[in-house]
This record gives structure tokens, sequence and C-alpha cells, in this order.
């Protein structure tokens, strides 16, 4: 039997038997067929035009750089292309770098000290997750299954305003990570890997030799670097799953012209910017029995009483209505904004005798009495993102080199946001493989990006699920652009509007906790005498947000 017929009929048939054969391993040339067959055989022959088709001589490699939902979401698609027969994925390997993501949790005044079970901990970037999507509702309930996350109890969370705490109503579930974000995000990514043949971990947190820091592209493929000077890959597709500047910018440089048109593209990603303050309370705890609250206020948008939230174990906190309640104070944008560029070596300061006086004043407490202590205060560069692509694909994706990118920015502003985009990616490197015909609008670098719109209530920290909440964004145009190139810390820009340019990523306080209780904050924010403050001293450390 000649052997281009049998290549034809397994083409047609992808089995020999039984046996079912993944086209990426049909790894056939006209060369190939002339060694095995003893004769030329012609180019033109319609079964050599489909042998000839970008067919790869191995399964596909794919690399998917990112710690949060969207690479998380991206790599289980991905997993599952690659376990179905009839996917141009089939037996696809992917390999999910990670480092530290911006579902972030802290322990103690250290901000990359691991949070353990039972201790008291920060979350300061995502507060609590909602989803209105039916498949992202399901993937909740997935992470409820898993024991990583919990559902919080009816009326938790509600807005904080002059007429006091008014609880939200909903039929959907409210999500916290169990022990915090971070746990959570680790032990998902952990799961996509154990769960799955196809998928590789590599874990660049604790171990920062491991994370990647930039990528090439050569004749074999894309190769990655790490921190420590290893290389990963060859990969055909690398897909990033991160959009702070701080990050995206120098990997995307070291790729040279490869990676430029994406370069383009993620410089107009726009983001809100936010102070976060942590602190103990090692008074008497507030009076109050909620876990979280969006705040109608001028300088506050969102106050949370993580000891109000569930350990790593699921059981819950006994800390809850006790002294050294740890809360999270996040600001609207406006006041960020507004003050970080203003004050950039104050701010802190500034912020931590504002944000507390205004919780003073929602709650109408003297804030002495409670003792307040600032375990840290940061400044967010990239909170919230406030422009998404034009064509509205969901991801981003260069097909002249295979690169592509995912996140909130894509979608929508919000944990499910992030996490429909990691599935739109992942389909269209399905088709970009299988040589499918791909949608316009992947790449839009050199056009205007639109303003990001989100189908239900969205407010300075996100969107949510949630329709009681009203919309309001304090966002202002003083955050400069970084379409003609990112302005790294100290360096000079030119800012939307009459604004001053952004001086600095954010910029994190000191490792050494301070104790305010020196300062008397009185009902209504006004603020007393009192003595000095105990462990005035403060280190003066900067560290840009480089979770990827």
């Amino acid at each position: 039997v000649d052997i281009v017929d049998i290549v034809d009929r397994v083409l047609r048939t992808r089995s020999i038997g039984s046996l079912i054969i993944p086209s990426s391993f049909l790894t056939f040339s006209r060369t190939s067929l002339a060694v095995v067959i003893g004769r030329p055989v012609s180019a033109s022959a319609p079964v050599l035009r489909r042998l000839m088709v970008n067919i790869t001589p191995h399964a596909p490699r794919i690399a998917v750089v990112g710690s949060g939902v969207a690479a998380l979401s991206a790599t289980r698609a991905l997993a599952d292309f690659a376990s179905q027969s009839d996917s141009a994925l089939c037996c696809a390997s992917i390999t999910l770098c990670t480092s530290r993501s911006k579902f972030t949790t802290q322990t103690g005044p250290k901000n990359q000290t691991p949070p353990k079970n039972g201790l008291p901990f920060f979350d300061y970037a995502c507060q609590y997750i909602t989803g209105d999507d039916s498949w992202f509702e399901g993937e909740l309930q997935r992470w409820f299954d898993l024991g990583v996350a919990s559902p919080l109890l009816e009326g938790s969370v509600g807005t904080l305003g002059a007429a006091g705490f008014k609880p939200l109503e909903s039929a959907r579930p409210v999500a916290v990570g169990n022990g915090g974000m971070w746990p959570m995000m680790s032990r998902l990514l952990e799961d996509a890997a154990a769960s799955s043949p196809h998928v590789d971990l590599v874990s660049g947190f604790p171990d920062e030799r491991r994370r990647v820091i930039g990528l090439s592209k050569g004749a074999d493929g894309w190769l990655l670097a790490t921190k420590g000077g290893s290389t990963l890959g060859p990969f055909d597709v690398v897909l990033g799953a991160f959009a702070q500047h701080v990050l995206t910018d120098p990997f995307l440089l070291s790729g040279g012209e490869h990676t430029h048109a994406m370069l383009r593209c993620l410089r107009r990603v726009e983001h809100n910017q936010i102070i976060a303050m942590q602190v103990v309370f090692e008074g008497p705890a507030l009076p109050v029995s909620f876990v979280a609250a969006h705040c109608d206020d001028d300088v506050l948008s969102f106050v949370c009483n993580n000891s109000r939230k569930p350990h790593q174990d699921g059981s819950a906190s006994d800390e809850a209505g006790k002294a050294n309640e740890h809360w999270t104070l996040l600001s609207t944008a406006g006041y960020a904004e507004r003050e970080f560029l203003g004050n950039s070596r104050g701010y802190r300061a500034a912020a931590e005798e504002q944000m507390l006086a205004s919780l003073g004043r929602l709650l109408d407490v003297d804030m002495q009495r409670h003792r307040p202590r600032v375990n840290r205060i940061n400044h967010w560069e990239d909170a919230l993102p406030v422009v998404t692509p034009p064509a509205h694909r969901g991801c981003l994706f260069d097909a002249s080199v295979g690169l592509g990118w995912c996140g909130d920015f894509c979608v929508g502003p919000n944990a499910q946001g992030g996490a429909l985009s990691g599935r739109a990616v992942a389909s269209v490197v399905e088709s970009y493989v299988g040589r499918k015909e791909l949608p316009s609008g992947l790449l839009p670098a050199d056009e205007p990006w639109a303003p990001m719109v989100s189908p239900g209530p969205c407010v300075d920290i996100g969107a949510f699920a949630q329709d009681e909440l009203k919309s309001r964004s304090t966002h202002t145009n003083l955050i400069p652009s970084a379409v003609g190139g990112y302005q790294r810390p100290g360096t000079s820009g030119r800012a939307r509007g009459n604004a001053r340019p952004l001086a600095s990523d954010e910029l994190l306080a000191s490792a050494s906790p301070r104790n305010v209780a020196g300062k008397a904050w009185g009902k209504g924010g006004g603020r007393g005498g009192g003595g000095g403050r105990r462990g005035r001293g403060r280190g003066r450390s900067s560290e840009p947000n480089t979770k990827a």
C-alpha cells in the first residue's frame, strides 16, 4: 500500500485501529515522505497540501506567565483542550510560571511573610468576589468545594454612610478566600497543575530565582529567562496574564522586535490608583458586626474587618469582636491620586490621619479609644483598569509571533473579568494552533482604547454583582499616560490634563509597624491632643508592585 494513501487515511480518520492520533503528532514534510517512499513526491499533490498546513513536529508547547485568576483560568482552559483528542491542542504541554499575585494577603509587618492557618491576616488587594456569569458562578462553587474559599453570610457586606451601615441583599454568593486571597490563589494554582498531566507549575515565590523576568524568540520558539539565570522553553506560544506597567514594560522590552506590538498595546492600559492601609485596633473592638462596607465618603472607598473572615481550614475566626482586630482601609481613587501626586514623600502620614478620621466619622466613634496601630500603608499605582481594548475580544493576541495576553482589563474590572479573559485567550490559542480564522481586533496597538464599562455596579475598587450598590468612580485625569513610554520612578513624564507626572511606582511603607495610639481622632474626625507616638522611627523603603 502506498505510504501516501496510509498517511491520507490517518489524516482523515485521525486513527490507526483503536489508537487516536493527535493532529499535532502528524509531522510529515515533502522531504521526509520522499525518504520513506523512496521516490520524489510532488508538493502539489492534494494530500501533501493537507500534510504541510503548518503541522508542528511536536505537541504544542505553551507558557502562561501570571499568578492571578486570568492565569489560572487560561491554564485550566488550555489543559481542557489538551485532553480532547479532536482539539488542535491535544496533548499540549502547558507551563504555568507564577510569582506573587495581586490577590495578596499579609501576615505581620513584612509583606512577603506567608500567611499561616489560624493567625490574623490582612487582605489588601482583592477583598471579595461576586459573579453574574453562569460559568464563573460554577467556578466559584468549585472553589468552595475545594475548601479554598467560602461564601459570606447574607448581609455581611453593605454600604456605610451618614445613615450608618446598610447591608446589600444579593441572591448570589459573596466569596472570600479562606485565610485570605493569597492562600486561596496559591492553592488554586497548585490544583491546576496537580489535576492535569498537561500542566507543569514553575513557582517564582518564595524561590525568586525561579521567577520569570524576560523572554526572547529564536528559531525553535520562545525562551523565558528567570531571575536566577536559567532558561525555560522553548515554547510555541507565550501568554502573559499581568498588566502592571512596572512589570510589562521590562518584560516585553526584553523580547526586542518580536514583542514590540504587544508592548505598544499594553502601554495603553490605564488604571486608577488607591492608597491601602492595614490597621490593628489594639483597644476595644469597633462597635460593628459587618465584614466589609463600601463607603460614601470622599476619602474612604472601602473598609473590611479581616478578623471576620474564615481561616485557611475554613473555620470561623475567634478574633472578631475582641481587641486586635485586623482591618483593611482603601481610599477613593480621587483622594489617592491627588494626595500622592501632590505629596509623594509625605502621603503616608496624611493618609494615616485622614483615613482613620473618616472611619471615625462614619462609625461615629472616638478612634483614640480603640488604639489604632498602622501596620502598613502603600500606594497602588495599578489598582483598577479604567480602559479596555476597543474590539472587546476578551484578550490580546499577536498571531505573527504567537504571543498573547489576558487580564481583567480586557473584559471587566473584577475577578470574573480576569477569569473570562483567560478562557478567551485559551480559545484564541486553540484556533491559532489549529489554523482557524482568528477574529479581528486582537492587537489594537494604534487606536484609542475605550472607557471601561461594566454591566453591573462599579466603584473605585471593582465591579460587583450586587444590584443595590451604586456605581461611583472618583478617578481623575491626573495619571500620566504610558502610551509614549512608561516612566520609571523618579523620572519625568506627561500627565493628562495639567497635572504633574506620576513620581513613583507603588511605594510601600516601612517594614516596622507604627503605633498611632498617641494621636486622638475624636468623633467626626476632630484631631485631639495627646502624647507622642510609640515606635516613631520608620524605615524609608519603597518597592514597586512587582507581583505578576
